[in-house]
Order: C-alpha cells, then sequence, then structure tokens
C-alpha cells in the first residue's frame, strides 16, 4: 500500500476553507457536483490506517496504477487530431459517430450509413478527438483522485497540467463547443447526437476542479480561465441550434444534455439552471420510465442492456446533483407509477449474471449499475440494495492489446468498464454499510 503524505483535515473545516475561497457561498459551490466529499473524507482515512474493505483497497491499488501510467504521458490536445474540421481550426472538437459505416454498395461509400451497436474503428483513432476527450478526461480523473487519497503532489501538478493544455494555453486550448462532434461522412458534419461527447467535461472535470482548488498546482489564474471557458460551453450548450435538439430529445441522450448543463451551471454557481434542469428531466422521466421499471427507448438498442444503465446513470447522477439543491428525483413518481428507484430495482436484479437478461443485447457488463445502487442507497440513507452491492464480484481482466481498437489507441473497454465500476462503488461512493455513515434524508421540497 503506498505512503499517504497528507494532513487528514476536518471534512466542516475543508468545506469552511472552500466557501472562504470562493468568496461567499453564493460565489460558487464549494463541493464537488456529483462526489460525496465526507464519505470521501472516511474511506480516505480508513486507507491510511489499513482499515479499508478488501473491494476498496483493490480499487485503490487498480487507481494509483492508472494514475501512475498517465504522469508519464504527454499532455493532449484537440490540436493533436489529424482531420481537420470544416471551420479549418484544429481548435474545433471533431468526431465521428461510432455506428455509422461507409456504404459499400456506394463507390465512395457516401453518404455513411448506421449499424447500431457496431462501432466503426474509424471514429475510435487519433485522427478524430472522441477518443482524446475520453483519455483526457479519465486521466485528470485518475489523476486528481489519487492525489485526493494518497496526498502524493506530482498526482496533481500533472492532472493541472492536463487541464492548461486542453483548455487554457493558446496554442492547444479547444474552443469551448461541440459543433463538430459525432459528424456522419456524407450527412452532417456535427450532430446533436455529439453534445453527449462532452459529459465528461460535466462529470469528470468538473469534480476534479472542485477538489484541486486550492492545490497549489491549481492557481486562481487557471481558475478564472477554466471558469470563463465553462461560461462560455454553457452559453453555447443553452444557445446552439444541435445542442437545443439533443435537450429535447427523450432517451439516454436528453438525460445526459441535462445532467451535462447542470453540472456545468452547478460549477458556475447558477442554482436558477439546475432547477429548470430538473423540471426538464422529470418531463423526460414521465415518458421513458416504465411502471415495471423498463426503459423501452433503450431495450430498442442493439445493446439494450448497457443503454438501460447508461441512461440510468444519467437520471441517477442528476438525482445526486439535484439532491444537494433541495430537489427530490429518487422518489419522484411519474404519472403512470414509474420511478428511478423502480428502474434501479429493475436493473439490480441483473447485476448477477446468473440471472439471464431477456432481450437482445450484444454485450453485457453487468457489474455496470452497482454505482448506481450505492448512490441511491447513499443518497436515500435505505439499504435498499445492500445484498447487491456485497455479493459483487469485480474481476477486472487482465490486458489485452487484441482487444484494442484501431491503431492501439484506445484501451479494452470490458477492462476498464470493470474497473471504473469497481472504483465507483468500493472508492468514491463507497457503500454506507461499509463506512458507518448514513446520508441524511431527502429533503421534501421537489419531491
Amino acid at each position: 500500500m503506498r505512503l499517504f503524505k497528507y494532513r487528514t483535515v476536518g471534512v466542516k473545516q475543508l468545506v469552511a476553507a472552500l466557501i472562504m475561497m470562493s468568496g461567499g457561498a453564493g460565489a460558487f459551490a464549494a463541493e464537488p457536483a456529483f462526489l460525496n466529499t465526507v464519505q470521501m473524507e472516511v474511506v480516505r482515512q480508513q486507507l491510511h490506517d489499513n482499515t479499508a474493505a478488501p473491494q476498496t483497497s483493490d480499487a485503490y491499488r487498480h487507481l494509483l496504477a492508472a494514475a501512475d501510467s498517465a504522469l508519464n504521458k504527454p499532455n493532449l490536445s484537440v490540436t493533436d487530431k489529424g482531420m481537420t474540421p470544416p471551420s479549418g481550426s484544429k481548435h474545433d472538437y471533431l468526431s465521428l459517430s461510432a455506428y455509422w459505416w461507409p456504404d459499400d454498395s456506394k463507390p465512395d461509400g457516401l453518404p455513411w450509413i448506421r449499424k447500431d451497436g457496431h462501432v466503426n474503428p474509424a471514429s475510435k483513432n487519433d485522427q478524430s478527438d472522441g477518443v482524446r476527450l475520453a483519455d483526457f478526461t479519465a486521466r485528470v480523473q485518475n489523476l486528481t483522485l489519487a492525489w485526493y487519497f494518497s496526498g502524493e503532489q506530482k498526482y496533481a501538478d500533472k492532472a493541472a497540467s492536463l487541464l492548461r493544455a486542453w483548455f487554457i494555453t493558446p496554442e492547444t486550448r479547444m474552443n469551448p463547443n461541440l459543433n463538430f462532434a459525432q459528424g456522419v461522412p456524407g450527412i452532417s458534419p456535427g450532430r446533436n447526437a455529439g453534445v453527449l461527447d462532452g459529459r465528461y467535461f460535466s462529470t469528470r472535470i468538473v469534480d476534479s476542479l472542485m477538489l484541486l482548488r486550492g492545490n497549489p498546482a491549481w492557481s486562481d489564474n487557471d481558475e478564472q480561465q477554466l471558469r470563463a471557458w465553462m461560461s462560455e460551453y454553457l452559453q453555447w450548450l443553452q444557445g446552439s441550434k444541435i445542442a437545443r435538439k439533443e435537450g429535447r430529445t427523450e432517451n439516454n441522450h436528453g438525460n445526459w444534455y441535462v445532467t451535462q448543463v447542470s453540472g456545468i451551471a452547478w460549477y458556475l454557481g447558477d442554482k436558477a439552471v439546475i432547477r429548470d434542469m430538473a423540471t426538464l428531466m422529470k418531463s423526460k422521466l414521465d415518458v421513458q420510465l416504465k411502471p415495471d421499471g423498463t426503459q423501452p427507448a433503450e431495450l430498442a438498442r442493439t445493446r439494450s442492456f448497457h443503454y438501460s444503465y447508461f441512461n440510468l446513470q444519467a437520471i441517477s447522477m442528476m438525482a445526486v446533483l439535484a439532491q444537494k439543491n433541495g430537489i427530490d428525483l429518487w422518489h419522484y413518481k411519474t404519472p403512470q407509477g414509474g420511478s428511478l428507484l423502480t428502474s434501479l430495482d429493475f436493473m439490480a436484479r441483473f447485476t448477477d449474471p446468473t440471472v439471464a437478461w431477456p432481450y437482445k443485447s450484444i454485450d453485457q457488463i453487468r457489474v455496470r449499475p452497482l454505482p448506481l445502487l450505492s448512490w441511491a442507497d447513499n443518497s436515500t440513507g435505505q439499504p435498499r440494495y445492500q445484498q447487491k452491492i456485497r455479493s459483487a464480484t469485480f474481476t477486472v481482466p487482465p490486458a489485452d492489446k487484441s482487444k484494442k481498437m484501431a491503431g492501439g489507441y484506445h484501451e479494452d473497454v470490458t477492462r476498464g468498464a470493470v474497473m471504473e465500476a469497481e472504483r465507483e462503488t468500493w472508492l468514491i461512493s463507497l457503500p454506507s454499510f461499509a463506512t458507518g455513515y448514513v446520508a441524511p434524508q431527502q429533503q421534501e421540497s421537489g419531491k
């Protein structure tokens, strides 16, 4: 186990310090959007005292390995891609839609055609930015969490360097838009579906920024410039034609739009936007969640297990953030009797690999919904899913180079997904039964 170099600070003192740094509670949020720092402090102390659960120790070991790997890699930038966006500037983000392929019946392959669930390797190489954005945000998150739990400054230094390269440095910064995200050759250089690519800015990046606040590696000037970038990006999310179209969709895309906008609004201190997004989310749940817990729009996909989980991930993260704003989405009931908890009940049974998933699905990584179950228990203060979480096994497959995507650029997806689920369940959202921490009951307002 890695030696710890941090000095334990009480949570109340930490929050007070952050508020003072922000110039008052109303200036901007003093805690992460989606993380629970009270629980994380308990976990950090358990790791320090060597009293952590074996699953937590395993997750911490995997986190440090990922962070150590990131230390020796160069910074990433949208300007690294081989393709040039239609704007003529490589500072504009560009990605290709994963499920679209050249039409073999056409001499030039145009327009591309959709093959749902089947990933075109051309969308996953370093010629565009899709995988690069995922890798960048994952590295920042891994490094920031490694610093938080270990106290080793080298991790924060590298995370800050990555952030400056992507968002701030003039030669390498990304322009705050997704105009050319998930383009399809022969159809459109950018589509509303591409707004989904930016979800990591709201989740991984916002919470990393909140944790890094006050660290020597992240200056006040860095913070001001990043806030300016996020302000422009939020304006784009709220004002651009393709982003507004994405916000109207009634499946996982629309829910991730809500969660993405809300996370950035939390970082910028705009609670009114979060309230508006919570209302929008309720309207989406009314048509998406059935009383039996199913999600028809996601079950219609060739990867029905993945998208059923993926949609609930967006809703659950929004529920976590909404609760911090006095709004209860965990217990919200649709007019037909559906709810987030009922849909989580439905998914929970299938975290057991011996229970057959009764729908068509190309892939099934059964541990993926487990962090959502932990968030629900922690947020509601009820041990609803305790047994499912206790009995789950996170078997991380060995690294397999044969499973890498085109150009060897992307890690084996299954391995990464299992480690992420393990970390989110047992390290950063540790179940209350494993920490002794019990969350306050949901506030009544907004039910």
